[in-house]
């Protein structure tokens, strides 16, 4: 499965989207892995959506480059109108991703759902799907409609010791190595899923047809009908991993729906929240579908919950936790202040949590008042130091350590204390403001020339008015509009860093904006 982390990441993006015909919920959680490899497609036209979740192992370039060249058939070529249509749409897509010569794969649950043309109507309910990942249905009740899947699912999960998919694999030149001792079967004594885009190495006998290969992308398709007032749910294996069977995945969803007043991003992060809490040690993705839109309100917004920051001090614990912050477009001092403010404003109510005041010391007092820009700079302090290796709040140098023995280190060729690669530019910031403060004088010997990490770029530039923003993000293949870009149109920020390879660059926001995002080089002007 990977590499697992000592304590789960349990922040969580949520995003809401509505349409004429449908609202969605998403929500998405690391857990325990090593980072985030999962993706999803909500694509959505004039009474049909195209919805799924892809669920990538061995890297996150498979789920991410997938669903987005998904995203762009269905815009080119619209809805598909049958099983032919859709199967020829995801046997081209794996086939695409599999020219780029990229590693990893992905499983994929995905469901087209067609509203109905008159009032009153049934939804139409198409499955598409390869792998492991669930697509389930639910009454308003929470009761499961049973789809003769798995678990009473839609979808049936494609493993290879299933005797079909077994017979399968061996015709087409494959192995199946089973796990003994509770491991699971593995595909060639590797894969433990039958079906996905990607894995490459698991593609090289059978053929010609991409059908005839031991792990393959040809989807298994089913046709459903529903009610306006069931819910869809599709799940990567994340969820079901554990002991969190199908059925109180929708008893669990249908009470946060009745709960929150149908807000169906709530109910998917209880999900995920249930998931771990049920011994779940994967990536964690939820999305549900509500048919129709009786407000007719019309949107996207996008939200993170930030999990504990401040207890634990393992290296992949904090580039996940970064990670996930980034996939949300903040940054960890963004993160940290979100943090903070949580916990500090449930002191003493009963939503306060035992260590509650632990990570509170741990992040320490924040100088200034809220929204100030004394404030800011001790969040971004504290996230610098963090992610430079050490500990963050406190005193003293990162860790522990004396600033002038960091500096030395990181002189040495080293990526900060702790050994954490990235943040030299941040913590040397930070150090050489402790050292002033210190009145520690001058650099350390071999500081200057080609040693000496790089401060973080620090021009002044200014985004472009909103439409030329928008345009250049709609343009951009590695990003997506979010609501929240609208407030940076003509905003004035400071240069992180530039990324040259895919033309994009990092640009902290100052009070009253206060956000970190990355957006398109050519949406920036120097001033």
């Amino acid at each position: 499965m990977g590499q697992t982390l000592p304590k789960p990441v349990l922040s969580t993006v949520l995003e809401r989207s509505s349409c004429k015909d449908f609202r969605i919920g998403l929500a998405e959680m690391n857990g325990f892995r090593g980072s985030m490899e999962d993706a999803h497609i909500a694509y959505t036209s004039d009474g049909w959506g195209y919805f799924g979740v892809l669920d990538g192992h061995g890297g996150a370039a498979c789920s991410a480059w997938c669903a987005q060249r998904l995203r762009e058939k269905l815009t080119q070529g619209g809805c598909p109108v049958d099983d032919a249509a859709a199967k020829k749409l995801i046997l081209e897509v794996d086939a695409e991703f599999l020219e780029t010569k990229q590693g990893s794969g992905s499983t994929a649950a995905m469901c087209i759902v067609r509203a109905p043309v008159a009032p009153g109507g049934k939804h139409k309910l198409h499955v598409i799907n390869a792998g492991d990942s669930r697509v389930i249905l639910s009454a308003a009740d929470g009761s499961i409609i049973d789809g003769g899947g798995t678990d009473q699912g839609l979808s049936n999960d494609h493993k290879p010791d299933v005797p079909s998919e077994r017979e399968r694999i061996y015709r087409c030149g494959g192995t199946v190595e089973d796990g003994g001792m509770g491991g699971c079967a593995r595909v060639n004594g590797n894969l433990a899923v039958s079906r996905g885009f990607g894995d490459a190495d698991c593609k090289l006998t059978g053929g010609p047809r991409q059908e005839d290969r031991p792990v393959t992308c040809d989807p298994e398709q089913g046709h459903f009908e529903c009610d306006a007032t069931d819910f869809l749910l599709i799940v990567c294996d994340g969820v079901s991993e554990g002991d969190f069977p199908n059925p109180q995945v929708c008893q669990l969803a249908a009470e946060v729906l009745q709960e929150t007043n149908g807000d169906a991003a709530a109910a998917c992060e209880a999900i995920c929240h249930r998931a771990v809490e049920t011994n779940s040690r994967d990536n964690i993705s939820a999305m549900i579908v509500l048919m129709g839109n009786p407000s007719g309100e019309v949107g996207h917004n996008r939200q993170f919950n930030p999990g504990q920051v401040a207890t634990c001090d393992d290296s992949g614990y904090n580039d996940a936790y970064v990670a996930m912050c980034e996939r949300a477009g903040l940054g960890l001092a963004d993160a940290v202040e979100m943090r903070y403010e949580l916990l500090n404003g449930r002191r003493g109510t009963p939503s306060a949590a035992d260590d509650d005041e632990e990570e509170l010391d741990k992040i320490g007092d924040p100088a200034g008042t809220e929204g100030s820009d004394e404030r800011r700079q001790f969040f971004e302090d504290w996230a610098a130091e963090k992610e430079a290796g050490g500990g963050g709040g406190g005193g003293g140098g990162p860790g522990g350590m004396d600033p002038m023995a960091a500096l030395q280190a990181m002189a040495a060729g080293g990526g900060g204390p702790g050994g954490a690669p990235g943040g030299q530019a941040q913590m040397m910031q930070m150090l050489m403001g402790m050292m002033q403060q210190q009145g520690g004088g001058g650099m350390p010997p071999g500081m200057m020339g080609g040693g000496m990490p790089q401060p973080e770029d620090g021009r002044r530039v200014r985004v472009a008015d909103l439409a030329s923003l928008q345009a250049s993000v709609a343009q951009h293949p590695a990003l997506e509009w979010d609501e929240r870009m609208a407030t940076l149109a003509s905003a004035e920020g400071i240069v992180k860093t530039d990324d040259p390879s895919d033309g994009t660059t990092h640009v902290r926001f100052p009070p009253p904006v206060s956000i970190a995002a990355w957006l398109p080089t050519d949406a920036l002007n120097d001033f």
